[in-house]
Formats: structure tokens, sequence, C-alpha cells
């Protein structure tokens, strides 16, 4: 008898009341992060040494190296947290939306947006070029902006997602236009 595949349960949780839609989509591990997570402990241990032969000796190239340490250690210690710790959640009221960003139920960023000035909800497939990635989100544009939330959401995943917020609050869908400018080649 053949093994039945499981489908894969929605990353994203809905709930909704009278006060409005609440979406909560956990961070995305990966294999990937025990590079950063190791990388992390030497660095760590790299600062306390540092730190310590600056209390000894004061140099101003160990002071500079550990400016640069401390930029190092925030930025890679934000990624590993939230990866191991983190959430988005989105909250839809009546006319606002609300991205907050959480590391063990401790809010870290959070950025409002006003519904009605909100227009093409959508899901924006994985974009690449050269080396930069963006991982597939749910976008809208917002004034001249592009925002989103939700990476790496699968389409059906977004798709339920966005569905659930254009019943609480209608986004304006609009025609994207060209700019009219032409590139050689294109």
């Amino acid at each position: 008898m053949p093994l039945l595949a499981q489908p894969f349960a929605s990353r994203a949780i809905i709930s909704e009341d009278l006060e409005g839609l609440s979406i909560f989509i956990p961070a995305k591990w990966s294999w990937a992060l025990l590079f950063p997570a190791a990388w992390l402990c030497g660095w760590t241990l790299g600062g306390v040494v540092a730190g310590a032969s600056l209390f000894h000796h004061f140099s101003f190239f160990v002071c500079f190296w550990m400016v640069g340490w401390a930029i190092g250690e925030i930025v890679v210690g934000y990624i590993v947290l939230y990866a191991i710790a983190g959430r988005e959640i989105i909250q839809v009221g009546a006319d606002t939306l609300t991205r907050q960003t959480q590391i063990f139920r401790v809010s870290i960023i959070t950025k409002s947006y006003r519904t009605p000035e909100m227009r093409n909800l959508r899901f924006q497939a994985d974009a690449s070029s050269g080396k930069t990635r963006i991982p597939s989100r749910i976008a809208f544009d917002y004034g001249d902006k592009v925002f989103g939330f939700g990476a790496s959401l699968g389409p059906s995943e977004a798709a339920e997602v966005i569905n659930r917020i254009q019943q609480r609050c209608p986004v304006v869908a609009t025609q994207t236009q060209g700019s009219g400018i032409k590139f050689w080649g294109g």
C-alpha cells in the first residue's frame, strides 16, 4: 500500500472578532540559519576578548573595531532570534492595517497603514536579480512605495490571507501603468 502524502498546514493563523481580523505568521525556520548562529557564537567570543583587552589597554583601533562588532552582533542576533522565536502579527480594523514584528512576544517593530490609502493587495512571488533576493510575500502599494508582510508564504496561504483582508476592508485594485520610460533592449 503506497504511503499517502499529508497536506501541509498553513503557517498563517487567522482569527476574527468584533474588533477586527488578526493574522499570526510565525517566522520560517531553515537549516541555513545554523551558520549565522555558529558565527554569532564565535563573534561574541571575539568581542568579549577584544573588550577585555580594551579594558586593560586602550587602543583606538580596538575601539573602532568594537563599534563594528556591536553592529554585527545586533544584526545577526536579530536574524537568528527572529528565526527562532519571531512572528508577524497583522491586525486589520475598520480603517487601519497594523503590522507588528515580535520576538519572544516582545514587539520590535510596529507600523500602521490607513486602508483607504492602500492599493493593489496582491501575492508577490520570489524575485531575484543578481545577488538580491526578495522572498515571496503579500504586497500592497501605499503612496509611491510598495510594502509587504508574510515573507515566504506560499501562493495558497497568501490567497487565503488576502481574501480575509478583502472581506474585512476592501483594498482598491488599480491598473498599474508603465512609466513611459523605455530601456534599451526592452
